[in-house]
């Protein structure tokens, strides 16, 4: 009998999980878990709100912003999985490009190497060659500068020397 009481007493103070739920009991349930973000539960639970309160416009406008929000998910997921796929798809074509640069680099290195020898002292020689044309121009610029100091030179003893004959006499 203490038992009995006990449970009885116990299944009042907790409440009975399979009462019946009014329409503003589902539609707060819902929107609980809609702010949790638990889209699929709020789903489950508005549909069984609908089940039972089929005419109730507060539950038939939270289903209703229920599946955009599921849409609006599944596009950016979309978009997402588009964005990783551009961004494997340059990944990939940037490696292929360095690799054939690669490529292309150690082709002109091979080719450098197997250039003939007489090619290569043909470049020399051009190089010996503009190193002595160069060195003629600047000694040229030497002999100029040279001849504009003695100019310059003599234009200054002249007239000191002018000078010393007037007063000499």
């Amino acid at each position: 009998m203490i038992r009995k009481t006990a449970f009885i007493l116990m299944f009042m103070a907790f409440g009975y999980t399979g009462y019946a739920q009014s329409a503003n009991e589902y539609f707060h349930d819902t929107s609980k878990e809609y702010i949790y973000g638990e889209l699929e539960t709020a789903t489950q639970i508005v549909d069984e709100g609908l089940q039972k309160y089929p005419d109730n416009q507060k539950l038939q406008a939270l289903k209703t912003l229920l599946e955009q929000e599921k849409e609006k998910q599944q596009q950016q997921q979309q978009q997402q999985n588009q964005d990783q796929q551009n961004q494997q798809n340059q990944d990939q074509q940037d490696q292929e490009q360095q690799e054939q640069e690669q490529n292309q680099d150690q082709q002109d290195q091979q080719n450098a190497d197997e250039q003939d020898p007489q090619e290569d002292g043909k470049q020399q020689e051009l190089q010996a060659q503009m190193s002595k044309e160069e060195a003629e121009k600047i000694l040229k610029a030497l002999e100029q500068k040279e001849k504009e100091l003695l100019k310059e030179f003599k234009k200054q003893k002249s007239p000191t020397a002018k000078t010393k004959n007037d007063k000499d006499w």
